[in-house]
């Protein structure tokens, strides 16, 4: 595997119980025994690709683990539903259960997850305790399940136009175009390191800007080749933005199951789950902070802690993009505390 060559990973279509399609790297280690090698189920956010785990895919597999890296609901090669409702955390926990079950795998999994993988897979650890082993979340701390849901304007005036006021033009009427016309400049402009990062990009504002030209453009991304770049880019393109959008889209429906789901649960579109927000004492959780991300802030981290008794924090000198601005140092610290846990987990 070679992290400058998509090609030189093993990328499957998988069929769910649902008939949806999901877009799959799938790399097995060698001296695999199904059903006790571990399993690490590996979860991106947005607007990020399987691809974004391409430097620790190898590592972890190396080690002797199973690595399984969807492209999430929305994205590339996998299945763009147009209804918001199907992209709230429940929801993609409920189909990232029906993607293991169309790779029978019926032992327990570690979540490796960031940005909003880190929210789906939060949301998978509660509604599917029985079927997870650990959790590491990159940037996310922990929310707990409200029996609320929001439109994104109201989550926007409760949690604040500084952290999240860029969600209004994500969820404008226009704001979809204006990205998908220039998606090199968009990828240019969020995958920076600490060092380049503008500290107001989560602002209300300053996407639009960027995309309008108003904000001088940043230069080509920091954080990656420009073959890396490029990939990323053309599958942006191809895949569409609009789709990935609809998890910013999600929120008036954010607590409601959407669909039948598989492993004979089926819900009703107006069943709501009654979810015990406090995660099992007995789960091994971690939580890499980067010290230059506003959604890993100290308060946000420690208000966590309450629902998560076993939470480990880990910080790191980097921006949002972790995984790639500090890819050894990542890598190593995930590596090396899996290997402690599992050795106590089944």
């Amino acid at each position: 595997m070679d992290p400058l060559d998509p090609a030189s990973f093993n990328l499957e279509t998988v069929k769910l119980a649902t008939g949806r399609l999901y877009e799959c790297c799938d790399q097995i280690p060698s001296h695999y025994v199904h059903g006790e090698t571990p399993v690490l189920l590996l979860l991106h956010g947005f607007p990020e690709l399987w691809y974004d785990w391409r430097y620790q895919i190898g590592p972890w597999v190396r080690r002797g683990w199973r690595v399984i890296a969807p492209s999430m609901l929305g994205y590339s090669g996998t299945d763009k539903p147009d209804d918001p409702a199907l992209y709230t955390p429940l929801s993609l926990a409920g189909e990232l259960a029906g993607l293991l079950d169309a790779l029978d795998i019926k032992q327990t999994v570690v979540l490796i997850a960031h940005d909003w993988g880190s929210t789906i897979a939060w949301a998978f650890a509660t509604r599917y305790t029985e079927r997870t082993r650990a959790i590491v979340s990159l940037s996310i701390p922990y929310t707990p399940p409200v029996p609320k849901s929001f439109t994104p304007q109201e989550l926007v005036a409760i949690v604040g136009v500084d952290l999240m006021g860029y969600r209004l033009f994500f969820c404008s009427d226009d704001g979809p175009t204006k990205i998908q016309s220039n998606i090199p400049l968009f990828v240019d402009a969020l995958y920076r390191t600490h060092n380049t990062m503008d500290p107001k990009i989560f602002g209300e504002g300053t996407v639009e800007k960027l995309m309008s030209g108003e904000i001088p453009y940043p230069g080509p991304s920091d954080l990656m080749s420009e073959k890396e770049r490029k990939f990323q880019i053309e599958t942006l393109e191809r895949g569409g933005i609009d789709k990935p959008l609809n998890y910013f889209r999600q929120t008036p429906y954010t607590f409601k199951i959407q669909e039948a789901h598989t492993r004979g649960y089926a819900f009703s579109q107006s069943t709501e789950l009654k979810l015990n927000p406090i995660l099992p004492a007995t789960l091994p959780a971690l939580m890499i902070a980067p010290n230059f991300d506003p959604y890993s802030a100290p308060d946000r981290i420690e208000k966590s802690k309450a629902f998560v008794p076993s939470l480990e924090v880990t910080r790191v000198d980097g921006a949002h993009f972790v995984m790639l601005e500090k890819r050894e140092e990542v890598t190593q610290i995930v590596g090396d505390w899996l290997q402690k846990k599992l050795k106590t987990t089944k």
